[in-house]
């Protein structure tokens, strides 16, 4: 025999290939790694962005979180055991795209709820300073109380969330129309969200969209 090809382990401590030899207690010990044989889960082009609108919405939740509405989604109609919170997140879901941004600002909702919008909604904006938002208020189309008052949300097209919300205008629905000055000229057009709420607080309607250009 070639004593040149004879590798002595008397003393080894260590790995040779899938071999672990050491000691414990003055005792020798060897023993097989295990190898990992689990495949990567892999994630297709629609999981990724399922999980890409998913923390889009929840960052756009908790942006609005502590403000008035809150209280809007906590009073939602929706499925028993469902909270406001995961409303929010099923009915804004399919608004944002792959990379974090807002798809469509139109698939929106900032408000829902079992109240109707009046008929005949027109916004129009003044001199970039202001908007005048009107509606009808015959008796087949105010489509509510007279007494629901008006809210408005501001949002901008920057994809920070940045937003202005307007939860104590006077205007109620059987006014007709409502005059609203913009906070200081943005660079970035807005997106405008109108809806209306009970007197109560416990009603609103669903939000309708108007792009300020």
């Amino acid at each position: 025999m070639n004593k040149k090809n004879i590798i002595s382990l008397e003393n080894f401590l260590g790995r040779i290939d899938d071999l672990l030899f050491y000691c414990r207690n003055h005792r020798r010990y060897v023993r097989r790694i295990k190898h990992d044989t689990k495949k990567k889960k892999v994630v297709s082009p629609r999981q990724q962005l399922g999980r890409a609108r998913f923390r889009c919405v929840v960052m756009l939740y908790r942006a609005i979180k502590g403000t008035f509405m809150r209280e809007i989604w906590r009073v939602s109609p929706r499925p028993d055991g469902m909270t406001g919170y995961h409303n929010f997140i099923r009915m804004n879901y399919s608004a944002f795209n792959l990379k974090g941004g807002i798809l469509d600002f139109s698939r929106l909702k900032m408000s829902y709820g079992d109240l109707r919008l009046p008929l005949g909604v027109c916004v129009k904006v003044e001199d970039r300073r202001g908007i005048v938002i009107t509606w009808k208020t015959g008796m087949d189309e105010l489509q509510g109380e007279g007494t629901d008052h008006l809210y408005l949300f501001l949002m901008y097209d920057d994809e920070t969330f940045r937003f202005s919300l307007f939860d104590r205008l006077p205007d109620c629905r059987g006014d007709g129309g409502a005059i609203v000055e913009l906070p200081l000229q943005e660079q970035n057009p807005a997106h405008l969200f109108y809806f209306f709420g009970s007197v109560d607080c416990t009603h609103f309607s669903d939000s309708g969209y108007f792009k300020l250009t």
